[in-house]
């Protein structure tokens, strides 16, 4: 199991949270906050709703959350470090690789009338015969064959490297999809948070049966990181979302 896996879908509501949401809920309430004069203001001018008790668990929700990514950050430093070297490994190793690929080629070019002459005493006796051609060729082959041995093994590195890349990078995807699903969860939680607080506030308030018709659906307002994409451990983030949307953290 990963540990993504053993993640709760939801967080617990604990009875402590649970009991100071209403208790708030029923104090804002009964003190007519917000007022409904001034909610019918807010709406016309589409204004964000909101009170000092909902901005307090907003602030704390935002936080923890922020807290996730960090421990992320954290969790990564070291793999990251790692990431950017084998980065700059594998961009050695390919230069390798087309250093490695000039040479087979070289190996490869054809053999010039130069080579074909005799180079020692040994060889003027055999100066334009076929045994003298014959190891020209053996030689030519042999260079090649070493210089696609070469190339074999740099590609080889190059892959290996490539392939550590790629299991550094997975290991900080896992961590950062682990931080968003508790990022996600979190964010829930504190919704559920604020509409437990509204519930009992409406409940209280004397305006309570027409406030409630008034006020928008509790939506998360995550960070935009919650719903970035991490690729071989680089954080895409998508475009922000404009302040204020919604009435959750």
């Amino acid at each position: 199991m990963s540990r993504n896996d053993a993640l709760p879908e939801a967080l617990p509501y604990m009875t402590g949270d649970r009991r100071a949401d209403s208790r708030a809920g029923r104090r804002d309430g009964r003190k007519q906050i917000p007022a409904y004069t001034g909610l019918v203001e807010l709406i016309e001018n589409e204004a964000r709703i909101t009170t000092p008790y909902q901005e307090q668990l907003s602030s704390t929700g935002r936080y923890q959350i922020t807290e996730e990514f960090r421990r992320f950050l954290r969790r990564t430093e070291s793999l990251q470090h790692q990431l950017s070297r084998l980065h700059g490994d594998l961009a050695a190793a390919q230069r390798a690789v087309a250093r490695a690929r000039d040479d087979l080629a070289a190996a490869s070019a054809e053999l010039t009338q130069d080579e074909l002459l005799p180079r020692n005493p040994q060889e003027i006796p055999l100066a334009g015969t076929v045994a003298l051609h014959s190891r020209r060729v053996a030689m030519r082959e042999r260079r090649i064959a070493e210089a696609s041995e070469e190339l074999e093994r740099r590609i080889g590195a190059a892959e290996g490297c490539q392939r550590h890349i790629d299991e550094v990078g997975g290991r900080i995807d896992h961590e950062f999809a682990v931080a968003q699903a508790l990022g996600q969860r979190i964010g829930d939680y504190y919704v559920l948070r604020i509409a437990t607080y509204w519930d009992a506030l409406v409940k209280a308030h004397p305006e309570g049966r027409h406030l409630a018709s008034l006020l928008p659906a509790v939506t998360p307002n995550l960070p935009a990181w919650v719903d970035g994409t991490c690729r071989g451990g680089v954080i895409t983030l998508p475009p922000e979302r404009t302040p204020g949307e919604g009435v959750g953290p």
